[in-house]
């Protein structure tokens, strides 16, 4: 990475901005709308993050059942994807907690104020290292071997670009990866 800043960086940067600065008319992030198509709010204006969305996360990293992150855990899965995230910034994410448990995550995230944030478009980062706007196909190779899923055969790829590209131009971009991620699609909550 150029510069020194890492993605996990970048994002405990936008975060500490979006919670701590006043709203001064937020600038505009690149490619239109900031905070992606119809991203629904929760009733603080900010990216509405419902129990289900996090439990779906919350069972990625907390891999042994244990019902509490701690900081070496967490950074321990984020490192996959953000490889120099440093232990201040995971605590900082975690609120400066050593441990959290799913309802203080929760707790924590539901009435968040950030206006000018993607999560979709934050995710999609770690696939496109190179700001190509299309996913980086070694990158997820590397994501599943790291995770210990295995090894992604040239049939399994076929497969996957196959299936995520939308719009059929051969290859993943930011629009395709909405399609594929279900965070933030507005749901019926009756």
């Amino acid at each position: 990475m150029s510069g020194g800043k890492t993605p996990a960086s970048s994002l405990a940067a936008k975060l500490r901005k979006d919670t701590a600065a006043p709203k001064h008319g937020s600038p505009k992030r690149e490619g239109g709308s900031s905070a992606g198509p119809n991203m629904p709010r929760n009733e603080k204006g900010g990216v509405l993050i419902t129990k289900e969305e996090l439990k779906v996360a919350w069972d990625f990293f907390d891999t042994k059942g244990q019902g509490k992150l701690t900081a070496a855990e967490l950074r321990r899965r984020l490192a996959v994807f953000y490889k120099n995230i440093s232990l201040k910034e995971v605590k900082f994410l975690m609120n400066n907690q050593s441990e959290i448990g799913f309802d203080e995550l929760y707790d924590l995230l539901k009435d968040n104020q950030l206006t000018n944030f993607d999560p979709v478009r934050e995710a999609f980062k770690v696939y496109d290292p190179q700001e190509t706007g299309f996913v980086d196909l070694a990158v997820v190779k590397q994501c599943f071997q790291q995770l210990g899923y295995g090894d992604l055969s040239a049939e399994d790829m076929r497969i996957l670009i196959q299936t995520a590209d939308a719009d059929g131009d051969g290859k993943i971009g930011l629009d395709d990866f909405r399609l594929m991620v279900s965070f933030g699609q507005q749901t019926d909550m009756a």
